[in-house]
């Protein structure tokens, strides 16, 4: 009994480690992205905004061939989506210098709303949704929105699958801006 009882905790503790781990893959996978299209002075806000996924109109605006039950896994287990925070251990453990992230650790509201009011020039204040992943956490959807200085505003989603082992961008989809 006392064996399969640990068992069962070493599984529980291994399943929750690669979930949390493949979270700080996908972070740093997109934080890598938007650096490599030339985004640099990052700031990264600390709430993860809930997010959602509806498979048609991801099919209308990408045109990608994604399996119907991928497709399903990632609908439902968007339902599941909540607001949370990303850890500021986690922001630190990117190692970019401040000219990539300007603070390493991720800001509260409050902090944005200062560094608006102190600075009153563009930012590059980013947003990054908790992923939805599909149910082997081998594709998932994430959201970012940026925000360059108050009342302004837009994001995207984007569409990665991992692929040998490293999270890869497929598509950036689902535009908006204010």
């Amino acid at each position: 009994m006392k064996r399969t009882l640990n068992i069962i905790l070493i599984l529980i503790s291994t399943l929750s480690y690669s979930q949390n781990s493949s979270e700080f893959d996908v972070l740093r996978k997109i934080i890598d992205h938007e650096i490599g299209k030339g985004t640099l002075g990052i700031y990264i806000q600390c709430e993860k905004p809930k997010i959602s996924f509806d498979q048609k109109d991801f099919i209308e605006q990408t045109g990608l061939k994604v399996p119907k039950n991928i497709l399903n896994e990632i609908e439902q287990n968007g339902t599941k989506s909540s607001k949370g925070t990303w850890n500021s251990k986690l922001i630190s453990e990117l190692n970019y210098s401040s000219d990539f992230i300007k603070i390493n650790k991720c800001l509260t509201k409050e902090d944005v709303k200062l560094i608006f009011k102190k600075t009153r020039k563009r930012q590059n204040i980013i947003s990054i949704s908790e992923p939805i992943f599909d149910n082997n956490y081998e594709n998932c959807v994430i959201s970012i929105n940026y925000w360059k200085f108050s009342g302004s505003a837009y994001g995207h989603r984007y569409f990665l699958k991992k692929v040998y082992g490293i999270w890869t961008v497929i598509v950036e989809y689902d535009t908006w801006m204010t």
